[in-house]
């Protein structure tokens, strides 16, 4: 397993600590450095290349034992490029040519500079990632590349981009791609156009939907391809190493504003479709998460990744700073749970930033392993244990894999689509999917993210919920269909499928749920006072907070567990062998906000009744809110649980499934303890070392 640092942002840190800070970092327990080859930095004079210093800092790398990740940060554009490619600026919503400027967290190098869509800057572009590739593909200690960092085609654009010609030449031929020609689209749309240039893509939110979601789901479907010829030139000169993209967030998260569209960076199943893997950057601290938040980020990433190179690319090193604002620090225990917790989903890398604090512009005073926030001491030791661990157990992690999840969430591109048109951001949607996913990983039920357009994620689930799904298109009505027909589960909220991939509304009898288990709404109503509802099944009561607007339903065969004076707000009905649990409102983003105390033991309820089994459960205090965290998988045939306390406990007490460890034999390797466990399964306490975490592993 790869655990390292960020080094190197040119010119910082200063050439003379290079030799002292790498051999300080291998001390550690790092065995990885990561280092930004910038295309403004290398390339500074057009047509030369000059890479002395990264030279300098592989060779030191190797010296002293370190492999190394080289990220190219190409979007990071030489000042020269619209001189040299005249035309070459993106061009915003409003027509105006955009005015590029150097970037706020680097020192030299300008975006967004020129759109890739422009031939004579992809030309260049890729130059220099093939000069980059060719240069180091043969370094003994290379480990990897990452091909696009945190995908970032379009900072500082200050507005929506691009529009330029090269790009609407492209946007017009996905069109006519798609849709067959004019007459096609015109028949789709239901339009009238007589030119492709009559054919104008949206520009801003609450305008008619169709051009707005079909340039989204272009922009998004853009950056996936810009992230596949990055690949293509780097693989194409060195196939042998692994190479990965990766973003600031899962795209779940990716919810646009005024100056970018939803998912605009891309989609990252869709990079994990065509790339070795797929990485993500996480800043607990900074983004003020709690356990659950950063749980929930690690199996999204995970699902995305589809069983290839997970890799965790930008993981908070010290505190961060925000220009004046103080941060919290980092302590050594949480962020060796973060390390351990990506482990557990599977994690290749797990690649820090940074080592030393940052000295440049709002980062500066910040972020640092070894920065100056009190703690550096106590971080350096707990790497050394687990570099330690990571040698000691090598064949462990490196034949590790997390158990498969059998409860799913939904997620829904082109539902963020919508909301962005509506909204101005897809918030909302982003909100309602975190609800119901933190609600699982707080009763430590694993869950898979399915994006709509890789449903064969379904394979192997139970249940799936399905949290403002707004929009479904006729293949994926189909799959859901086959799903709950087959004896899946779907728990649906409010207006499932109300409208259809071009943004046009659907009446209650054209939706999914009326032609797939005979139950419509009847309409929106407004919320009550105070807004929520009392679902009861299974002879317990839920008490639910709402939000919005509330869509009772009706229909033969529906069930009733909340009712409404004019039909039925939460119940049931059936479709084939399987249930459809109707939720006529919005429950996750109350849960969010503390206002539903009953929400977690319904989802944890609905799962159990779909048949989810829970075969690893915390026992006594905890709960991941308050601290125990479970994960489970298995490595070389053997189960491999990982737990990690947020609370100084002396002990945690663990429930596991019968027959779970067929050997009833068991040591936890952090702190070197073994444990008999009788018949396989029951329960068991388990004393926490200081590190508060476990690894147990089958004997």
């Amino acid at each position: 397993m790869q655990i390292g640092a960020q080094y190197y942002r040119p010119p910082f840190p200063n050439s003379r600590y290079w030799e002292d800070d790498l051999g300080k970092m291998a001390d550690s327990g790092l065995n990885t450095v990561q280092l930004w080859v910038l295309w403004s930095w290398v390339e500074a004079t057009p047509g030369e290349y000059r890479f002395d210093d990264y030279d300098r800092l592989v060779e030191i790398a190797g010296k002293k034992g370190l492999d190394v990740v080289l990220s190219t940060v190409a979007e990071l554009q030489p000042p020269w490029i619209h001189r040299e490619v005249p035309g070459s600026e993106m061009i915003n919503q409003h027509g105006h040519r955009v005015v590029s400027t150097n970037r706020s967290e680097c020192h030299y190098g300008i975006t967004p500079g020129g759109c890739t869509d422009h031939p004579g800057v992809w030309r260049r572009m890729k130059g220099f990632l093939e000069a980059t590739v060719d240069h180091y593909k043969d370094a003994p200690n290379l480990f990897g590349w990452d091909a696009w960092n945190e995908l970032r085609w379009n900072v500082h654009a200050q507005g929506i981009v691009c529009y330029c010609e090269h790009t609407m030449a492209a946007y017009r031929k996905w069109l006519e791609d798609k849709y067959g020609g004019l007459d096609g689209l015109n028949d789709a749309w239901r339009r009238r156009y007589s030119s492709w240039e009559d054919v104008d893509p949206g520009r801003s939110p609450q305008r008619p939907f169709t051009e707005m979601m079909a340039y989204q789901s272009f922009i998004e479907e853009r950056s996936n391809r810009i992230a596949y010829s990055r690949y293509e030139a780097v693989k194409s000169l060195d196939p042998g190493h692994p190479c990965t993209v990766h973003a600031a967030q899962p795209c779940v998260y990716q919810a646009g504003g005024p100056q970018n569209t939803a998912l605009d960076r891309g989609n990252d199943w869709s990079f994990a479709d065509r790339l070795d893997g797929i990485g993500t950057s996480s800043f607990p601290k900074w983004g003020h998460w709690d356990r659950p938040d950063y749980a929930v980020r690690m199996e999204i990433i995970r699902s995305a990744a589809g069983g290839k190179r997970l890799w965790l690319s930008e993981l908070q090193g010290g505190r961060a700073s925000s220009g004046f604002t103080l941060q919290v620090p980092v302590t050594a225990v949480e962020q060796q749970h973060w390390l351990y917790q990506g482990m557990a989903a599977g994690a290749e890398a797990v690649l820090f930033w940074c080592w030393r604090d940052e000295v440049f512009t709002t980062e500066s005073g910040g972020f640092g392993i070894v920065g100056l926030d009190g703690h550096a001491e106590e971080r350096i030791a707990a790497f050394r244990k687990t570099g330690k661990f990571i040698r000691e157990n090598a064949a462990t992690i490196a034949g590790y894999r997390p158990a498969p999840a059998e409860a799913g969430i939904f997620f829904s591109p082109q539902s963020c689509y919508l909301h962005w048109c509506i909204e101005g951001d897809a918030r909302r949607a982003s909100q309602a999917f975190l609800g119901y996913a933190k609600a699982l990983v707080r009763q430590n039920i694993a869950f898979e993210a399915v994006e709509e357009r890789h449903l064969d994620a379904l394979e192997g689930l139970k249940i799936l919920y399905m949290p403002r799904a707004f929009v479904l298109d006729g293949g994926t009505e189909e799959r859901l269909g086959d799903f709950v027909r087959k004896g899946g589960t779907l728990v649906v909220e409010s207006e499932c499928g109300a409208y259809d991939s071009l943004g046009l509304y659907r009446y209650p009898e054209e939706r999914f749920l009326k032609k797939t288990a005979g139950a419509a709404e009847v309409g929106r109503r407004n919320l009550p006072e105070p807004a929520e509802i009392v679902a009861k099944t299974g002879g317990t009561e839920f008490k639910l907070g709402i939000s919005q607007w509330i869509t009772p339903f009706a229909g033969k065969g529906v069930t009733g567990w909340t009712a409404h004076d004019d039909g039925i707000l939460v119940g049931e009905c059936t479709a084939g062998k399987g249930r459809v649990i109707l939720v006529g409102t919005y429950l996750g983003e109350a849960s969010l906000r503390g206002e539903s105390p009953g929400f977690d033991g319904f989802v944890g309820h609905l799962a159990g009744e779909a048949g989810v089994v829970k075969r690893v459960e915390a026992e006594g205090p905890g709960g991941s809110d308050g601290g125990i965290s479970i994960r489970w998988g298995e490595s070389g045939g053997k189960k491999v649980v990982f737990v990690t306390c947020g609370e100084a406990l002396p002990e945690v007490g663990l429930r596991f499934d019968k027959g779970f460890f067929p050997s009833g034999r068991v040591r936890d390797l952090v702190g070197g303890a073994a444990y008999s466990v009788k018949g396989g399964g029951g329960s068991v306490s388990f004393r926490l070392p200081p590190e508060q975490m476990l690894v147990l592993v089958e004997e």
